[in-house]
């Protein structure tokens, strides 16, 4: 029970460094991320998201953009940032499958599936269960694309 305590502080402590790794190798999708790595920087990087959200909110910086015949709420800080770690994310996504000794084609395969399934809101679903799914599992010894990571960083 100590050992799991520790482990979770330690994973909580280096958060912050999972996401400035993401940022430190922004156009890398060469290499392997560990699974630590890719959680802290998805959960620091989706409550930033989220408080951004609600600043943009509160401060009302909502924008109307039409696209097409439909209209789209713009929140100017939360839009700005998700542009700014949306290659992060896709780096870090395919480096991540490359962990598991999967090519980053995978991601790709996924993304077109997703925005296609959008209407369908069951694919999507799927989809988002299959990215859950691969980010969760353990990570390979050694794979064509290098070495085990070390505990928080790409290599």
């Amino acid at each position: 029970m100590n050992e799991i305590i520790k482990d979770i502080l330690v994973f909580l402590k280096n958060i912050p460094l999972g996401w400035f790794d993401a940022f430190r190798h922004y156009f890398n999708y060469h290499g392997r991320t560990s699974r630590a790595g890719f959680w802290s920087f998805a959960i620091l990087n989706s409550i930033i998201a989220l408080l951004l959200y609600f600043i943009s909110y509160y401060f009302g910086l909502v924008y109307r953009i039409q696209i097409f015949f439909r209209y789209l709420d713009a929140y100017l800080f939360f839009t700005i940032y998700t542009l700014l770690t949306l290659i992060p994310s896709f780096c870090l996504c395919i480096r991540r499958l490359h962990d598991l000794n999967l090519k980053g084609f995978w991601f790709w395969i996924w993304l077109v599936a997703l925005f296609i399934s959008l209407p369908n809101i069951y694919v999507n679903f799927v989809c988002q269960w299959f990215l859950l799914f691969v980010s969760c599992y353990p990570s390979s010894d050694s794979t064509r694309f290098g070495d085990k990571p070390k505990a928080w960083f790409t290599t």
